[in-house]
């Protein structure tokens, strides 16, 4: 068990190296320099306009979405290190301990809060850039597999929540 567990270990390593690397290259591409136009927003806002619909907040909003993006990808590359968390258990011979049962239900949970939170903030930006949303595509790309790997990390936590109580009724009468 070792061995595999080992290797599980290092192959959630790389992939969380390359999700920490490829969310660092998005942000550094991303021009954090459009701050300084905002700077001065008063004076380039257009008088005539309501302020929601004018150029400048048009593009603020997407600037602020953009970054919510960002953090949202980061909430679940965090959430893929609660797996390094339950191997360590499981290398402890500790499986059915309060802890993973803890780390499959913030697992599940971070899972389904980042899927509902991205389809929300890219239906904001498609509202506002006046583009098409089709949420049926959104699931398709690549939120089509979290919400179910979310419920079934809750519904692991749960069939080990249940084996915690029956190894604790087979310690008892043993």
């Amino acid at each position: 068990m070792k061995n595999n567990s080992t290797l599980l270990s290092g192959i959630i390593y790389v992939m969380l190296l390359v999700t920490v690397s490829v969310l660092i290259n998005d942000i550094r591409e991303f021009d954090f320099m459009q701050f300084k136009d905002f700077e001065n927003w008063s004076e380039t806002a257009e008088k005539n306009t309501d302020w929601w619909r004018s150029e400048n907040a048009i593009i603020w909003s997407n600037y602020v979405i953009t970054l919510a993006l960002f953090f949202w990808r980061g909430y679940l590359i965090y959430g893929f290190t609660y797996f390094i968390s339950i191997l360590k258990e499981i290398e402890n011979q500790n499986y059915f301990s309060e802890k993973n049962i803890n780390y499959f239900k913030k697992i599940g949970s971070i899972f389904i809060t980042y899927t509902i939170n991205v389809c929300i903030l890219k239906l904001l930006m498609a509202f506002i850039g006046n583009t098409s949303f089709n949420f049926f595509y959104i699931l398709k790309n690549e939120l089509t597999f979290l919400i179910p790997c979310g419920l079934g990390f809750y519904l692991l936590s749960e069939i080990f929540k249940r084996a915690k109580e029956l190894q604790e009724e087979n310690d008892l009468t043993v």
